[in-house]
């Protein structure tokens, strides 16, 4: 009779932790939305005791499993989803991501959270990544410090950030790993260039990014170190342009006005500027005027094809977020993760053109 009372409860017991785990564990979050606040973990898992958590974090973060739910879960904060060069950043990640999910490497991620180029937006979008329980995170930062408070959160829960694309100010203590380019080399690869049309020099302009974010520095670095340091040529000035060709082009028509003839280069942060830029210099009969920009759109690099531009510097932004999802994987797979992966820039003229137009 005993035994029989203890199978019953037995029973019991099993069926009741059946319905307790059956509460929508397997619902994926929807591919292009945010993090459903509803799926967060319930509150007795988080509070399970500090000493188990750890043990099986240990225990399982050779599989990828660094929060030990047993799901594997990636989170990605794009810097935005509007840009043609951040377009096509997160389109290769989504691919990329979805196929992973598909061949079982990863359990779920959050779909392309949208970023909106603003850094407080991005520190909301990492909390709703830890309360989704990601055990990584991407991240494309919209600002070297204001983004960074979504890092050092991500970092303190115990997720493994990636930083693709431009860093912030703790990236390269806190971040298990950062996938981008050279900055520095762009900028000055844009004013090696410069130099070489212009051998005579004359006065420039640079069109700027977002003040604060680290490619906006880092390349005005680059061309501080090439043309700002030639005694032949003239900074006119250092113009906030926010990445945004409609503000370039006030700059040039200002700038043209304000020194004529003596105006022989637009150097800009980002081709949708350049490619603006120059358009507005050809129109104004000014085509000597060298214009040049970084990312190698498909845009510019028609203009670079047609004779209507003159250079560009293309940066492989797939190529950056596909080596930070490869960090991922070889996290997942329990490979060493080098603190840093560097894609390089690349000079694209009408004698290379080809090449990178499709």
């Amino acid at each position: 009779m005993m035994k029989k009372v203890i199978a019953t409860l037995m029973t019991a017991a099993m069926a009741m932790s059946l319905v307790a785990c059956g509460g929508g564990g397997d619902t994926a979050p929807a591919q292009d939305a945010g993090p459903a606040q509803d799926e967060a973990p319930a509150a007795d898992d988080a509070e399970a005791p500090a000493d188990d958590a750890a043990a099986a974090g240990d225990a399982t973060a050779a599989g990828g499993d660094l929060n030990g739910d047993g799901k594997i879960v990636v989170g990605y904060i794009s810097k935005n989803t509007v840009d043609v060069f951040h377009a096509q950043i997160n389109g290769a990640a989504e691919e990329k991501l979805n196929a992973l999910k598909e061949e079982g490497v990863i359990d779920d991620w959050t779909g392309i959270l949208d970023g909106n180029t603003d850094a407080a937006k991005q520190c909301d979008l990492a909390q709703d990544c830890i309360n989704y329980n990601c055990d990584y995170v991407i991240i494309l930062p919209a600002e070297s410090t204001a983004s960074d408070p979504a890092v050092t959160s991500l970092s303190d829960a115990g997720i493994g950030v990636i930083v693709v694309n431009s860093k912030t100010d703790s990236t390269d203590s806190l971040a298990l790993t950062y996938c981008g380019s050279d900055d520095v080399f762009a900028g000055e690869l844009m004013g090696q260039y410069v130099q070489e049309k212009v051998p005579d020099g004359g006065v420039y302009v640079h069109c700027q990014g977002i003040i604060g974010n680290s490619a906006q520095q880092q390349r005005g670095e680059g061309i501080m170190n090439t043309v700002g340091a030639d005694s032949k040529w003239t900074l006119a000035a250092d113009v906030p342009c926010d990445w945004d060709p409609s503000k370039a082009v006030n700059a040039v028509d200002d700038y043209l006005a304000q020194y004529g003839d003596d105006l022989k280069a637009v150097i800009c942060d980002n081709d949708d500027m350049s490619s603006a830029a120059q358009t507005e210099c050809n129109a104004k009969g000014r085509e000597d005027i060298v214009c040049i920009g970084v990312d190698g759109n498909q845009g510019p690099l028609q203009m670079v094809k047609d004779g209507t531009l003159g250079a560009t510097v293309l940066q492989d932004g797939a190529g950056q977020v596909l080596a930070g999802i490869d960090a991922v994987v070889k996290s997942v797979n329990g490979e060493t993760v080098e603190k840093e992966y560097s894609i390089p820039f690349v000079l694209v003229t009408s004698e290379n053109v080809d090449e990178y137009l499709k």
